[in-house]
């Protein structure tokens, strides 16, 4: 292992072994554990101490109050002097999600609220796993109490080697992993001081080991940063090669006659309609006037005709769960001949597809739908771009064809009639800009806010349209499939969203007697659309809700006001989408179901998608987090106008503007002592009783960034005052 330059290192503290008793906490596990062993299964608390090897009079204390805790909870009955089981135990089975102040949460499906895991508890831990808890009461607190782990997250984590007299310790990246890892000499992998690394961990060990398996050295640039992100959340690689060779073993040739039951759909004028960098077409869309209504065909790619259950291709689609997207590379679900050849709707070829035929009426409710398998030739490929220049500007340039132009004004006027419909439904409409950091030269050129055209609208409700149909398909004829699931908001955090509308006057309902409806929320949009906190608003609500995910469960889709809902309309990049596929021509080649895919696998094919899935989400927050803050690293010593976005105990959190980077500050740089006021959504003096709100407008400085971690941080500018308008003056008053 060689060395450049060190510092001194920071002060490690191991962590403590994960099973060693302590003497002032107990866990019951322990003592369920050693009445089992007893003779009879019953024991005293001389011998549970003796068995326990507890010898100190603190340590009996902490027996006996264990034990009282355990009887209180029926977890054990007393016969006499003697203690037995009475086989009660209450536990529950969840992922953890670690905070970098080494507490957790252990999130349980189907629970309102997560159980707070204290750090005590998470010794030895990693972020991901899935754990069994159970509940206990400490100091008038619920908390959680660890059983076992059931599943361990990836062992593997990204992190900087830093070698200080010899001994090396890797810094991990994720500030979810508070501990750092000892690196002996042999296990470096000749990685040097500062390197940025990927390491395998020794779960268990302490202090906490590990070896070096991969380096990645200075990474200050787009394209390493983004291997980093890939290393850290472990994606998947190139194809195996019996994967390759089962692709390349497909017919791409589409010969009519050959696909006997698909029907012959090639004189529609379907399009493709997708982003300028998009090489892979799932769906394409066809609209003509059906009497005062709309016939709308929307076809999608029949991956299912040519992934097979039990396959190498299949396999390796499920295990990968979908596509990861990023801004110099697709990561995809399956091979490019398929996802970009063979399944993929290209323009003016012959392609297999799934096409969803729906009949609207005047008002644009949906009254009959048509499955069919079927061959289809897309007329163009066009983007979001081109297509919004027709219907927005009336650039006839931007879509050549006559016929497609004269297609896409049908398809606009449904889309109206969709909106519309949407509205009135209640379906939630969050106003958060989606930002792009644009490559070039392998440098971060900018970050755009993207805009939000007609036609990206369009192929939304369109999308909707089919999906929606799809999972009432399947109800209709009691056939179980895999639905796209979103629970109401907690109440807790319904509670907090009304805590911080009180002042103007607005309040979600939060009773079990009037349960919350997409359309309340809307509403409370609606009616905070002209106040400061607007924009704020939209995005506490986003984190108010709760995460959506697959379940053979129907739960309903609360963001879009839907009963049921399913993803349909991207196989090839969503393995979810495929299951929905494979099932779905059983049904209409009269074949049972379960026999192309089982019910029983639904759920466990759910939650593996809905991991992949957060997998996926969480790449994107880190990669635009970490280009954000390369982006802006020529920016350190400017000002930037900002708005407050987000507050904890120790941190401000600021949206820079133009950008919509993340940028924050220490508490500590603000002078004076401020305590974070959860309830008001504001950072409040100790002394003077001034106030920062959520919304607030000020001007900040870039002070450093640190774009491996994807940190921005900033300091107010002395002469920079929150700056409220009339309402929010008025409130404070």
């Amino acid at each position: 292992m060689s060395r450049k330059n060190s510092g001194p290192p920071r002060h490690h503290q191991p962590p403590k072994g994960r099973h060693q008793p302590q003497p002032s906490r107990l866990r019951p596990q322990q003592v369920l554990d050693a009445i089992r062993q007893m003779p009879d299964g019953r024991g005293d608390v001389h011998e549970l101490a003796k068995s326990l090897r507890l010898h100190r009079a603190g340590d009996r204390k902490a027996l006996e109050r264990t034990i009282a805790q355990m009887l209180d909870d029926g977890e054990l009955s007393r016969h006499g002097r003697q203690l037995a089981s009475t086989g009660r135990r209450r536990s529950w089975v969840g992922s953890l999600s670690l905070h970098p102040d080494g507490y957790g949460f252990v999130s349980v499906q189907g629970q309102d609220k997560d159980l707070f895991l204290p750090a005590g508890e998470t010794a030895g831990l990693m972020h991901g796993d899935v754990v069994e808890v159970r509940v206990v009461n400490r100091r008038g607190r619920t908390a959680a109490e660890l059983i076992r782990v059931v599943h361990e997250a990836s062992d593997t984590l990204v992190g900087r080697l830093v070698i200080h007299e010899g001994i090396g310790m890797v810094e991990p990246r994720s500030r979810r992993m508070p501990q750092r890892i000892l690196i002996k000499a042999r296990d470096a992998a000749g990685a040097h001081d500062g390197d940025w690394v990927r390491v395998r961990v020794e779960r268990g060990s302490v202090p906490l080991r590990g070896h070096v398996v991969g380096v990645l050295g200075d990474i200050l640039e787009p394209a390493k940063l983004i291997d980093l992100v890939v290393a850290e959340n472990g994606l998947p690689g190139d194809f195996p090669a019996d994967v390759q060779q089962e692709a390349e073993g497909i017919d791409p040739e589409v010969v009519p006659g050959r696909f006997p039951h698909h029907a012959d759909f090639t004189h529609l004028e379907f399009v493709t309609i997708d982003g300028e960098d998009a090489r892979d077409f799932d769906d394409a869309v066809c609209v003509h006037p059906r009497g005062e209504g709309f016939e709308a065909w929307v076809a999608i790619a029949d991956v299912a005709e040519y992934v097979r259950p039990g396959t190498a291709l299949d396999r390796d689609a499920g295990e990968r769960g979908n596509s990861f997207y990023f801004p110099d590379r697709v990561i995809p679900m399956l091979p490019e001949r398929l996802s970009n050849g063979v399944c993929s709707l290209n323009p003016q070829v012959l392609r297999l597809a799934m096409v969803v035929r729906m009949r609207f009426d005047a008002n644009g409710t949906r009254r009959a739908v048509q499955v069919h398998e079927a061959v289809i030739r897309s007329r163009a490929r066009l983007t979001y771009r081109q297509v919004g220049a027709w219907l927005q500007d009336g650039d006839a340039g931007a879509v050549p064809d006559e016929a497609v132009r004269a297609m896409l004004r049908q398809a606009e006027r449904l889309f109206g009639m969709l909106e519309k419909m949407r509205k009135k439904r209640g379906a939630l409409d969050l106003d958060l800009p989606e930002v792009r950091a644009v490559l070039h030269d392998n440098t971060v050129s900018s970050l755009d806010v993207q805009e939000r055209l007609v036609s990206h609208r369009l192929i939304e409700e369109m999308m909707l349209a089919a999906n929606t149909a799809m999972a009432e398909y399947f109800e209709e004829r009691q056939v179980p499939l895999l639905y796209r699931v979103h629970a109401p908001p907690k109440p807790e955090s319904v509670q907090l969203l009304n805590d911080f509308l009180a002042p103007f006057g607005l309040a979600l309902p939060n009773k079990p007697n009037r349960p919350l409806r997409p359309a309340d929320v809307e509403r409370i949009l609606e009616q905070a659309s002209d106040t400061p906190v607007a924009h704020v608003l939209h995005r506490l609500i986003l984190r108010s809700m709760q995460q959506a995910r697959y379940s053979p469960d129907n739960l309903g889709h609360f963001g879009l006001a839907y009963r049921s809902y399913c993803h349909f309309t991207s196989p090839i990049r969503r393995y979810a989408d495929l299951t929905v596929h494979r099932r779905l021509k059983a049904m209409l080649r009269n074949e049972s179901p379960d026999a192309a895919l089982p019910a029983s696998e639904l759920a466990a094919i759910g939650e593996t998608t809905s991991v992949q899935e957060r997998k996926q989400t969480q790449s994107e927050w880190d990669t635009q987090a970490m280009l954000a803050a390369l982006y802006h690293a020529k920016d350190v010593g400017s000002e930037f106008a900002a708005v407050i976005s987000g507050m904890s105990k120790r941190r401000m959190f600021l949206e820079l503007q133009p950008t919509l980077a993340e940028g924050s500050l220490s508490l500590d740089s603000l002078g004076s002592q401020y305590i974070l006021d959860e309830t008001g959504h504001r950072l409040v003096a100790r002394r003077g009783g001034h106030a920062y709100h959520l919304g607030d407008r000020l001007r900040v400085r870039i002070e450093s960034t640190d774009p491996v971690r994807g940190l921005i941080n900033v300091t107010l500018e002395p002469e920079s005052m929150p700056t409220r308008d009339k309402e929010r003056e008025t409130r404070d008053a």
